[in-house]
């Protein structure tokens, strides 16, 4: 796995591992060849990796939303999902509506609320804890 320290290691994704539909996402979403290489990290297994120490000290809550790290900048929620929407690539129908669905600024701060509400719901019908 590569370094988070290093600016120009690709693009880092932090989500949360218990929840099914932050899974899939992460498991799904593909970045242009351009962006370099992909990081996906499962905050509940990585709780000592560097990022997720970086990620507490900014402050930044994973039950409020996903974390993304790109060249050097920390992007939280809706923001994050905005960015991986600009990111993207066409791979497949999945990410074609991924990036179509989140490219909005206005949709994506308009629809994050809604699967952030999906993402508690399914945390408590499968008794999980928030992180």
């Amino acid at each position: 796995m590569g370094d988070p320290e290093n600016e120009g290691d690709g693009l880092w994704l932090v989500y949360d591992g218990d929840c099914p539909l932050c899974r899939s996402a992460a498991q799904a979403i593909r970045v242009r060849a351009a962006v370099g290489q992909l990081h996906i990290l499962n905050a509940r297994e990585a709780v000592d990796h560097p990022l997720m120490r970086k990620i507490g000290a900014l402050g930044l809550d994973l039950n409020e939303g996903i974390v993304v790290k790109y060249q050097g900048q920390f992007y939280h929620g809706a923001e994050a999902l905005h960015l991986l929407a600009l990111l993207g690539s066409a791979h497949n129908g999945f990410n074609r509506f991924v990036v179509w669905m989140f490219a909005s600024q206005g949709r994506t701060r308009f629809i994050y609320p809604l699967l952030k509400m999906g993402r508690n719901l399914l945390l408590w019908v499968r008794g999980k804890k928030s992180l």
